[in-house]
């Protein structure tokens, strides 16, 4: 019975020592769109996701033109492996010197989104867009303000 749990124990660690190399190795030879080093610039972001909910909103019936504007709340944030009973972060060794693992990089979030279109006072546009907005964009209702636009 302790050889089994033992074989087990062993099992399982060599299982997840090979996934993490697998993970390592397989981030070798592939370009990441965001590197560790680089933050996902804030600006450019705000401003793709105005461009993306505009073209958007120009399919919704009765929008022929629209302007959004996109607060966030945070900036984007880094996460990289830490060793769990230290709290390091793991680090690769290569000729340009140690770096931290680089896991993932979390986007920032929607605070509010400002809309101004044709047909904006129209109630049952205005439902059309919010429901829409708020599906897309993950963020409640009283987050979007529609109104007409001049």
């Amino acid at each position: 019975m302790i050889l089994n749990n033992k074989k087990s124990l062993l099992i399982v660690i060599i299982t997840a020592v090979l996934g993490v190399l697998l993970v390592i190795i397989g981030g070798f030879g592939t370009k990441k769109e965001n590197s560790a080093n680089e933050k996902i610039d804030y600006k450019s972001y705000t401003n793709e996701l105005e461009k993306k909910l505009e073209a958007f909103l120009l399919s919704v019936d009765g929008v022929n033109k629209a302007e959004v504007i996109v607060t966030l709340e945070n900036s984007s944030e880094q996460v990289y492996a830490q060793n769990q009973t230290t709290y390091d972060f793991l680090t690769i060794t290569s000729d340009n010197g140690e770096s931290p693992v680089y896991i993932t990089e979390i986007y920032p979030i929607v605070r509010g989104v400002a809309i101004s279109c044709t047909n904006g006072g129209d109630d049952e546009v205005k439902m059309k867009i919010n429901r829409l907005i708020s599906a897309y964009l993950g963020i409640s209702s009283n987050r979007i303000e529609i109104v007409e636009i001049k």
